[in-house]
C-alpha cells in the first residue's frame, strides 16, 4: 500500500503545481493600482511640467494588468476615489497623460468620469 501512496502523492503535487502555475494572475488590488500611478502625482498636481518615466511605465503596466471590463471598472473606481482626495488634482493634466506617455486610451481620464460607461 505504501508503494502506491508515494507515487500518488507525487502525482497530486505535480498537478497542484501545474494548476497553480497556469492560473491567471489575480486582479490588481486598489493599493497596487494606486501604487502604479503614484509617480504621476507630481504631474497631475502641477508640481512638474512633464510626467516622469516611472509615471508612464506605471500607466502602461496598469493598462496591461487590467484587460477585462471588471478589472478596468475596479481600477477606475479606485483611482477616481483616490483623485477625489488629492489636493490640486488637475483633470486637464490627468487627461493629457496618455498622450504624453504615448499610450492609447479611448476614454477620458478625469475624477468626474463615470466608471460604469
Amino acid at each position: 500500500m505504501k508503494s502506491v501512496f508515494v507515487p500518488f502523492l507525487s502525482l497530486v503535487a505535480v498537478l497542484v503545481l501545474t494548476v497553480a502555475a497556469t492560473k491567471t494572475p489575480m486582479a490588481l488590488t486598489c493599493e497596487q493600482t494606486k501604487s502604479l500611478v503614484t509617480p504621476c502625482l507630481d504631474f497631475v498636481t502641477d508640481k512638474t511640467n512633464a510626467p516622469s518615466s516611472p509615471c508612464c511605465q506605471g500607466l502602461k503596466k496598469l493598462i496591461v494588468s487590467t484587460p477585462t471590463k471588471e478589472e478596468k471598472l475596479a481600477a477606475c473606481k479606485c483611482l477616481k476615489e483616490a483623485a477625489s482626495h488629492t489636493p490640486n488634482f488637475d483633470d486637464g493634466r490627468a487627461n493629457n497623460l496618455p498622450k504624453l506617455c504615448n499610450i492609447n486610451v479611448d476614454y477620458p481620464i478625469s475624477k468626474d468620469f463615470d466608471c460604469n460607461k
